[in-house]
């Protein structure tokens, strides 16, 4: 393996706006996936990777100009500073803005390569650019790209290879200034820096900032404006298609129809009726109950005591199907009838419809038949956890980030921003909140990592607050638009969305009321409105899907040992005694729903499964589903709070969001009748 931080290599950096294609240009030069997202602030940490055995290259955060203003600024600063060559990716559509960074990466005397990307969107709209002239001026390498088509990519990679970066030209007033300051620093970057009034720098070097950043400024914009007038001409220029269509999304009245149709396509008859009913009907009951389980628990009823039932007909086999073979090949006739298999007296557990009672089995409590129902029982690792895994969690997970990643790609998400922004206002945050916001649909642990993209503390406590409330992860919403789309329909659907609606703004108003501060101003780019491209959400799925299945799996495996292990010794129909007051007398739902309120403490989706084996009403099913979406956030989230804010804030939320989980579920049950 060969070191990333080796001196004899150098570092090729990526510089460039929010939603230029930089990430396109990584995954390229690197064969390493990184989120290719339409809207700032998923790329926070620099990503690393070796584009050769000679050269590491290095992504950075989409930054407007190198200083320390804003998080994605720090974060690239000291690794702009310190590279060997830079990749400056500016977009053709944006030039104007672009290129004020590429000048000011030019003044602080990097080898710079610029790629013109977008240029597929240029010539739609009739942009004619002097690429030739354009690096004549800037006086280092421009190529022209479409980075998601691959064209001008390989010119790109070899102009790297081949060490054609150059260092650009500096006013010569400027360079002279820089030449004054180099003693007092380390390098050219820095002094362009500290004469632009760069705090971290002039705090490092101990020197006083020179405090030119208007002059400096306004003279680059100037040069700017000249190079636009110079290399930019306009052919029969004409709005986009998608441009109309744009203006259309954040405007407030026929933007707020289109998304709330966009939500209730997403939400109820995607997830809820083509993903969890119809697709998870064929891979959970076809396939995984009617050939999975029954295959795992024939096997392991060879070796443990076990009890079938089949054509009304209870045979036990207390050492096992192999110690009987007689019996057991007369069981074998009913290959076309349902049986079911009970390792244990424990496995007894849920079973209502049956008219059986423990008394009636010959199985006893000893080693064997704990080993058997912690195998393949009710809740076994071998049959009930990988059923929810490989048939509702995956499919689910993939259906959710697919989905997930459409709208990134068309660049619908950061419009949404704009169009939410003054609700968000009114809440305590601005529009930029969406982001964490959606992104918590998919995991609300990995989206409390991202409030750092919020600009204040403030934003950010109140961001956690309701992703901590109101927000469920992707395969708990998955399995409960399920849940709602098959048992009351619509008009239940639309109780549990406006009381979750409900509770997450009246959170965030009474937040923002009494939390001293208030919200900052939104300030996004909007990238253009774009088809998806199948390679980019495929990427973008795969990816989001591997890292929830890599955190989850491991989860579910030990969620559903303890729940069997609880089974067997008895602990499980005390809990279900203890919480019986909280779930029977307060929220009029089966006593066993307290099994789910407790897995969900450990995971939230793995929760959510335990109400598909319970039978309920409609009016149950939506009291459970508002009652585990409000209920505590999961043990991962909870960590990655205290690690984002402190243990107190934390602790905090994880109470109250259970108080209020059971309060709301307690009131809604008795105007529902559940």
């Amino acid at each position: 393996m060969i070191d990333l931080t080796k001196a004899t290599q150098k570092h090729i950096v990526l510089v460039g706006n929010p939603n230029v294609g930089k990430s396109v240009f990584f995954h390229y030069l690197s064969s390493v996936y990184v989120d290719v997202s339409n809207y700032p602030g998923t790329t926070v940490e620099i990503t690393s990777a070796l584009l050769n055995k000679d050269f590491i290259v290095k992504d950075t955060p989409g930054i407007y100009g190198v200083s320390s203003f804003n998080d994605e600024e720090k974060v690239a600063r000291d690794v702009i500073l310190y590279s060997d060559e830079i990749l400056n990716v500016v977009s053709a559509i944006s030039l104007e803005r672009d290129l004020f960074l590429t000048k000011q990466l030019i003044d602080m005397g990097k080898p710079l390569i610029v790629a013109v990307n977008q240029m597929d969107e240029a010539r739609e709209i009739g942009l004619e650019i002097n690429i030739k002239k354009l690096s004549e001026i800037l006086e280092v390498p421009v190529y022209f790209t479409v980075a998601t088509t691959g064209e001008g990519m390989a010119d790109v990679k070899n102009a790297l290879l081949s060490g054609k970066a150059k260092t650009g030209s500096v006013d010569p007033v400027l360079q002279r200034e820089l030449t004054e300051l180099l003693p007092e620093v380390t390098n050219q970057a820095e002094a362009l820096l500290l004469l632009e009034g760069d705090l971290v720098i002039s705090e490092r070097h101990k020197i006083k900032p020179r405090n030119k950043r208007n002059e400096i400024y306004s003279q680059r914009r100037k040069n700017v404006n000249e190079i636009i007038s110079n290399v930019i001409s306009i052919k029969n220029k004409k709005e986009r298609f998608l441009t109309k269509i744009s203006n259309v999304l954040t405007e407030p009245v026929w933007g707020s129809i289109i998304a709330l149709f966009i939500g209730f396509l997403f939400l109820y008859q995607f997830l809820g009726i083509w993903i969890g009913s119809d697709l998870i009907s064929f891979t959970e009951k076809k396939i995984m109950n009617a050939y999975y389980e029954p295959v795992v628990r024939e096997i392991t009823g060879q070796f443990f005591p076990v009890e079938v039932l089949a054509n009304n007909n209870l045979y036990s086999f207390p050492k096992g199907f192999m110690a009987e073979k007689e019996k057991y090949n007369k069981l074998k006739q009913y290959q076309t009838e349902k049986k079911e298999f009970f390792f244990g007296p424990s496995d007894y557990i849920e079973e209502q419809s049956l008219e059986l009672r423990p008394q009636s089995s010959q199985l006893k409590n000893n080693f064997l038949s704990a080993v058997g129902t912690i195998l393949a029982g009710k809740y076994g690792v071998l049959t009930l956890t990988v059923t929810y895994l490989l048939g509702l969690l995956l499919p689910l997970v993939i259906a959710f980030y697919t989905a997930l990643a459409i709208l990134e790609d068309t660049g619908y998400l950061p419009r949404l921003a704009v169009l939410v922004d003054g609700l968000l206002t009114r809440i305590g945050m601005n529009g930029r909140a969406i982001i964490p916001l959606i992104l918590g649909l998919g995991c609300v642990t990995m989206a409390t990592v991202t409030t750092r993209l919020l600009t204040t503390k403030r934003e950010k406590i109140i961001a956690i607050t309701i992703l901590g409330f109101a927000i469920p992860c992707s395969a708990q919403l998955g399995v409960i638009q399920s849940l709602l789309a098959k048992s009351g329909g619509i008009a239940f659907w639309l109780i549990w969305l406006s009381i979750i609606s409900m509770v997450l703004v009246l959170t965030g108003f009474i937040m923002n009321k009494f939390l001293p501060g208030k919200a900052t101003p939104l300030l996004i780019d909007l990238p253009p409105l774009r088809f998806p491209r199948i390679s980019n959400v495929f990427y973008k799925a795969r990816t989001k899907i591997m890292f929830f299945m890599t955190e989850a799996v491991p989860a579910f495996f030990i969620a559903a040992f303890i729940v069997s292990l609880m089974q067997v010794t008895g602990l499980l129909n005390r809990v279900i005694d203890i919480f019986r007051p909280v779930s029977k007398n307060l929220l009029h739902l089966p006593e066993e729903v307290s099994v789910s309120f407790i897995l969900g403490m450990v995971r939230r989706d793995f929760g959510a499964f335990g109400l598909t084996e319970l039978h309920m009403t409609a009016a149950q099913v939506t009291v459970a589903s508002i009652v585990l979406t409000l209920f505590v956030p999961c043990i991962a989230t909870v960590a990655v709070m205290a690690k984002e804010q402190n243990w107190k804030i934390a602790a905090g939320i994880w109470l109250s969001s259970m108080v209020l989980a059971i309060s709301v579920g307690s009131i809604l049950a008795r105007i529902l009748g559940a």
